[in-house]
């Protein structure tokens, strides 16, 4: 490939990644990051929490000093009569039963972690749980801008007389809304007066601790975006909201 290939190549690849970026896809940068350098991360996250099981570990020299041993002298009297009729031929070396002793640790390490690896993308794959996040909260389905979305809902719903308890369902009856509703969910609380207060707030406790909930009912003209830990109830009032504007 030429200079002036690989500057075309690299030009398109710096344009295609700014149109990821403007969108809040970050991941077109973190992910190859990732591949490359997050396994430090994960030695960080997951070395301290080790812990070392010495009866196992003296169990597993004992059985690799036994099958070390057996297998070289096995391989060396297979290797005398392979070459009984070559006396000058070299005998079997023990570097060569410890390489082999390796390679088959080698190779149990490796399927082991073949099927870790499978298990996790299986597992990935069949959960419910996004692969990537966008870093713009405006495009997120657990975002405050779908939580007004379905306030709308809601309100329609009270409007015509539907109780709390039966709002879900009701929710869930229009197919347009299940993507919403896999993200957020509605629940009802007592407010501080007794009355009723109906909010939408993210399942994923982290976008729920950053946006707060949403407050769709009993103020009918307008949704109110509430603080996540103001809206705790407090331990001498539980169950109940304390709601104020931010």
């Amino acid at each position: 490939m030429t200079s002036g290939k690989k500057g075309v190549v690299v030009l398109v690849s710096v344009f295609v990644m700014m149109i990821f970026l403007c969108m809040g896809q970050v991941w077109v940068m973190s992910v190859p990051f990732l591949l490359a350098f997050g396994w430090l991360s994960f030695l960080k996250q997951v070395v301290p929490e080790v812990t070392l099981r010495w009866g196992a570990i003296v169990e597993f020299l004992v059985v690799a000093a036994v099958l070390g041993t057996g297998s070289h002298l096995f391989l060396r009297w297979l290797w005398r009569q392979l070459h009984a009729q070559a006396p000058e031929a070299s005998t079997w070396r023990p570097r060569w039963s410890v390489s082999l002793l390796l390679v088959g640790v080698l190779l149990f390490a490796a399927t082991m972690a073949s099927v870790g690896v499978g298990h996790h993308v299986g597992w990935l794959m069949s959960g419910r749980a996004r692969l990537v996040r966008s870093s713009w909260p405006q495009f997120e389905m657990e975002g405050v801008r779908t939580s007004h979305r379905l306030c709308d809902e809601v309100r329609e719903l009270v409007d015509a007389g539907i109780p709390p308890e039966q709002l879900t369902r009701k929710l869930f009856a229009k197919p347009s809304l299940h993507a919403l509703l896999e993200a957020q969910q509605v629940f009802s609380r007592v407010g501080p007066e007794g009355e009723r207060v109906i909010l939408v707030a993210a399942r994923d406790p982290r976008v729920r601790e950053r946006d707060g909930e949403v407050r769709c009912v009993p103020k009918p003209s307008d949704s109110e975006v509430l603080d996540a830990k103001t809206l705790k109830p407090g331990p001498d009032a539980p169950g109940t909201v304390k709601a104020t504007s931010p």
